[in-house]
This record gives structure tokens, C-alpha cells and sequence, in this order.
């Protein structure tokens, strides 16, 4: 198990691959918390801190990438990995919004695993030691 005590949060608005992306990872060890939009996931980041999230670039109220400018504000060392379907401009728009990594769906379970170990390592060895989440008060339209 890759992923034993780690804290994943999902953010994908199809009901199906949210769940089965929750069932893989929990298989892998992960402690996942799943929600369908921003407002939502926001939320979650409100109540715990996660070792990574995996956001879907097209969500329900706002895109991916928005959403991960968000977590910039509230806990700027939290890596993100941004999953796209259709966005050829993916890289670039994953880069200037600050995500750790992105993939096009459909994507390797294993390539994601790998990206998450990846991004949960550099964070580690990168996050200042006094690292203390930044108060933001969001609020669902």
C-alpha cells in the first residue's frame, strides 16, 4: 500500500469516476474524501488538511483551475493534480495556477499513483516547517 495515512481529497462532478477513483485509492491505502464542486471541496480544506487533491478541470460553479488558485490562498503548500478531458491548453493552464501536475483522462491509474507519491514527497521535503494555513473565509453562492 502506497498511499497508507495519506489524506486525498477528489473533486469530480461524475458520480462514477468519483467513486471508482475513491475505491482504487483506498485500495492503495489513501484516506479519500470525495465532493462533486468547488464550494464543497473548499469546505473539506476547511476541516482537515490533505496530502494531495485531485481536482477535475471541469466542475460544476468553477473550473479546476480556479479552484486550485483558491487552495493557493488558503494552504499554499498543498500540492494538486488537475484531470482534463478535452483541454489542450492543460499543461500551460495547470502551470500558471500553481497545480503540481496534471493528466488528460483517460489517464493511467498507475501515472497518477506516481504523480501523487511525487507531489506528496516534494511537499514534504519543500513545506517550511512553520507552515500554518492562511484564514479564508469562503462563502457558496
Amino acid at each position: 500500500m502506497t498511499g497508507y495515512g495519506k489524506r486525498v481529497l477528489i473533486v469530480e462532478h461524475d458520480e462514477d469516476e468519483r467513486y471508482m477513483l475513491s475505491l482504487r485509492l483506498e485500495n492503495e491505502g489513501y484516506n479519500v474524501h470525495r465532493v462533486s464542486e468547488e464550494g464543497l471541496a473548499l469546505e473539506e480544506m476547511k476541516r482537515r488538511r490533505f496530502n494531495v487533491v485531485i481536482c477535475a478541470h471541469h466542475i460544476p460553479q468553477i473550473n479546476g483551475f480556479r479552484l486550485v488558485l483558491l487552495m493557493r490562498l488558503i494552504w499554499p503548500h498543498t500540492p494538486a493534480i488537475l484531470l482534463s478531458e478535452d483541454d489542450a491548453r492543460l499543461p500551460e493552464t495547470a502551470e500558471q495556477g500553481g497545480a503540481y501536475g496534471h493528466l488528460h483522462k483517460p489517464y493511467d491509474f498507475g501515472e497518477l499513483l506516481e504523480l501523487m507519491k511525487d507531489a506528496i514527497h516534494f511537499t514534504r521535503e519543500h513545506r517550511p516547517q512553520t507552515s500554518q494555513p492562511i484564514i479564508f473565509r469562503y462563502q457558496s453562492p
